[in-house]
């Protein structure tokens, strides 16, 4: 990034790509909705989720799968409301330092740039394991040969990113359309084996399903509440990639993942969840998918299943790097990182230096991870509190659009309804999953050390940047007035505001 001060006129290369600048209008709507779907990563989330879903309210999925998504509407309407203000590659840590505070905004990236960076280890690692057996037991069991593989997918995906956010978007393109119509396909043939009774063991639907009796009670709800934004979180990849989107699409494109995601998962995890009782789903917890796809077609599809379990792994993995090189190439250009991670590539248009050091800092935690065990259990630790993180970035966010559109909230009822009531409600839902949890005991002390303890350490960067820096970055003294604003303005006008 250059390194005049940031009331210099920036110089333009051409008038689509001005000089530092990643390459804008290259994702129509539907890029932008594919890249969020493969951060939330269905098929392995479902993966992970389901038998944990089973175990905490029985068969009563649907329900927190209902009650998640009207708060994650409401916060979807948000981010669409902020990106109207300004499209930014930093999102909510532009929203939030410009419309709230500084050094929240501040915080807010941090903590998402410690959300992706360290649970992407979270990803590779079953990447490593998962290929490994397909040809050898003993091999997925070698902690060298997993780190080793899961590295080669790593770099893969890195060099994807790396080459244009356009070419992540045909890879995701590529694999959605095989992952999403095995899905469907599965999922169609599940429910007509459970209601035409070839599928022997099944579970049929009953009106326990839909009630918090049948979840086991409130408290089990709630737990399953945790579980269900888990399920959700990564839909907001779609702000990350706003400056290279047609227009101001990412906001209604972030919307429209939020919904697909909801009829997604409830259909999907609705049908799977009856191929088999309770107990049988439970003792086959660790390939849950696998296991569901040999009952519904065989060995085979049993392979196939596996198979789109990796390859959405894969696409969570790649879309998370997109994703915190955006943030960080946002924080970089107004220099309260590095301002080598404001870098952008002429050629590919790709913030490069922050897209090839979080490809490489997600090597070295998988080593770290898979070979060092006080390390290893020390990452564990803080994966464990990322679901709260995201709940703390999503409640920041919300109540930035509510803070920010205060003025207009009462001039209509449309304006009333989605800039405040959608977005208060998913503020307000968010800090009851937080402050829950925490009072719940749900997480320990060692946990909330290492997770939130390393959380904080950014607000203490944030205010040392501002006392050291020199030149002092704007972003602190003056946030209303950043980089990226200016080069908006300056190609497509200011966009619209709170009057």
């Amino acid at each position: 990034m250059s390194s005049r001060a940031s009331s210099d006129p920036v110089p333009f290369e051409t008038q689509a790509h001005p000089r530092g600048a990643l390459g804008k209008g290259v994702l129509r709507t539907g890029d932008v909705i594919v890249l969020s779907l493969a951060s939330s990563g269905p098929t392995q989330s479902i993966a992970v989720t389901l038998a944990a879903l089973l175990a905490t309210v029985g068969y009563a999925s649907f329900l927190p799968l209902l009650i998640c998504f009207i708060p994650m509407f409401g916060i979807a309407v948000g981010y669409q409301r902020l990106n109207a203000w300004q499209p930014s590659a930093g999102a909510t840590y532009s929203w939030v330092g410009r419309a709230l505070n500084p050094h929240a905004g501040f915080f807010a990236g941090w903590i998402m740039l410690m959300y992706y960076c360290v649970g992407t280890t979270s990803l590779t690692i079953p990447l490593g394991t998962y290929m490994l057996s397909f040809f050898s037991n003993s091999a997925a069991n070698n902690s060298y040969a997993v780190a080793a593989v899961g590295t080669a997918f790593d770099l893969v995906v890195l060099a994807v990113a790396a080459l244009g956010i356009k070419l992540s978007a045909r890879f995701q393109w590529g694999w959605a359309v095989f992952e999403y119509g095995l899905l469907v396909g599965f999922t169609v043939a599940a429910i007509a084996g459970i209601a035409g009774h070839s599928l022997h063991h099944t579970v049929p639907i009953s009106g326990s399903w839909f009630t918090i009796g049948g979840a086991g009670g409130f408290s089990a709800l709630v737990s399953g509440l945790l579980l269900a934004i888990f399920l959700y979180s990564g839909w907001d990849t779609a702000a990350y990639v706003g400056e290279e989107a047609e227009g101001r699409k990412a906001g209604p494109a972030a919307v429209t993942s939020v919904v697909i995601l909801f009829v997604m998962y409830s259909v999907v995890i609705l049908a799977l969840q009856g191929v088999a009782p309770g107990k049988d789903m439970q003792a086959n917890a660790a390939n849950i998918l696998a296991y569901a796809g040999q009952l519904i077609g065989g060995g085979f599809w049993k392979q196939v299943m596996i198979v789109a379990v990796l390859g959405g792994t894969l696409a969570s993995l790649q879309a998370a790097i997109v994703s915190s090189s955006r943030i960080s190439f946002a924080m970089g250009r107004d220099r309260v990182l590095p301002r080598w991670l404001g870098v952008v590539d002429d050629k590919h248009r790709t913030p490069w230096h922050a897209t090839i050091l979080f490809g490489r800092l997600n090597v070295v935690f998988l080593w770290a991870s898979t070979l060092i065990g006080p390390i290893g259990q020390a990452l564990g630790d803080i994966v464990s509190t990322l679901g709260l993180m995201a709940a703390t970035f999503y409640l920041l966010t919300a109540g930035t659009a509510v803070w920010y559109y205060r003025q207009t909230i009462t001039s209509s009822t449309s304006n009333l309804i989605l800039g405040g009531v959608l977005p208060g409600l998913g503020a307000a839902f968010m800090a009851f999953v937080i402050v829950y949890s925490l009072a719940s005991g749900s997480l320990d002390g060692v946990e909330i050390a290492f997770g939130f303890g390393l959380a904080l350490v950014g607000l203490a960067v944030s205010f040392a940047v501002e006392r050291v820096a020199r030149p002092k970055p704007s972003f602190y003294s003056d946030p209303a007035t950043s980089h990226g604003d200016r080069i908006e303005e300056e190609l497509t006008g200011p966009g619209p505001g709170p009057a």
